[in-house]
């Protein structure tokens, strides 16, 4: 469809395709994309016919999080401009995890930051050995706000804790250990795996799917969802108007240490 030029999309027969089609620059998200995400979703929810989503990315990684361009133009936003901005991004993985056909990511190279929330509200995950995973919003002052919801449903509190707080990377093997994926190998093994699971879903009943979907959705929502998303997008503008934050973006899209990386760490051991 050539009305999207950050991403690409293919909706001819029963399985819906979408790409990140923005290789250049690690496929990383900016608004554009956002809301280019978030209509192919609504035109993939509108046609009955497809029985499965698979989103991919297309160049060595399926995606690096945040366009640096993009972030240099919200350093300077309001707590006000940073709620908006962050409305459109919970609505994407919301977008996604409620889409009422299977939906199926298939990540390599990287899934960094925001990519992870991309990933955790797929259904199924599938990914290529070696891929790297990480939570790096707090490297830079920031926090996982958005992802947050989904990344819990996947792997839980304290795996969650451990990669969030610690912001270190990890590979395809221990996303798999976590729950952050459902398969992992190589590209032509997971290839084999999508074709079983796409013969699989061709021999259910659509709507059954459907329903299936929205009954487990259903189950786990939590009456307390509404206050859950208020929470996470007011922390996420939170962090990226205070203090931390502000020195956070600004020195990593200057390339230098923030404050708190200035005194080398040092463990002088238990205290008696």
């Amino acid at each position: 469809m050539e009305k999207f030029t950050t991403i690409q999309v293919k909706l001819k027969g029963t399985i819906a395709r979408i790409y990140l089609n923005r290789p250049n620059v690690r496929n990383a998200f900016n608004n554009q994309m956002i809301e280019e995400l978030n209509e192919a979703f609504n035109l993939v929810e509108e046609q009955y016919h497809h029985r499965a989503l698979i989103i991919r990315g297309n160049g060595p990684v399926f995606s690096a999080g945040a366009d640096l361009n993009w972030m240099k133009s919200t350093v300077d936003n309001t707590y006000e401009q940073n709620i908006e901005e962050t409305k459109q991004l919970q609505d994407l993985f919301e977008n996604l995890y409620n889409l009422p056909v299977p939906t199926i990511s298939i990540v390599h190279g990287a899934c960094i930051g925001g990519a992870n929330g991309l990933a955790a509200a797929s259904d199924i995950v599938l990914a290529e050995q070696n891929t790297q995973f990480r939570f790096s919003e707090v490297r830079i002052g920031l926090v996982p706000a958005t992802i947050a919801p989904f990344i819990l449903r996947r792997t839980g509190q304290y795996a969650a804790k451990y990669y969030m707080l610690t912001g270190k990377i990890f590979r395809s093997d221990e996303a798999l250990r976590i729950g952050m994926a459902d398969a992992a190998g190589s590209m032509e093994s997971l290839d084999t795996e999508l074709d079983i699971i796409l013969k699989e879903l061709h021999q259910n009943s659509p709507r059954a799917m459907r329903n299936t979907k929205k009954l487990i959705n259903e189950i786990t929502r939590s009456s307390e969802d509404d206050q859950i998303r208020a929470k996470t997008i007011g922390a996420i503008a939170r962090a990226r108007t205070s203090k931390e934050g502000q020195e956070g973006m600004r020195a990593f899209l200057e390339k230098r240490k923030p404050w708190w990386l200035q005194d080398e760490y040092s463990d002088t051991g238990e205290s008696s």
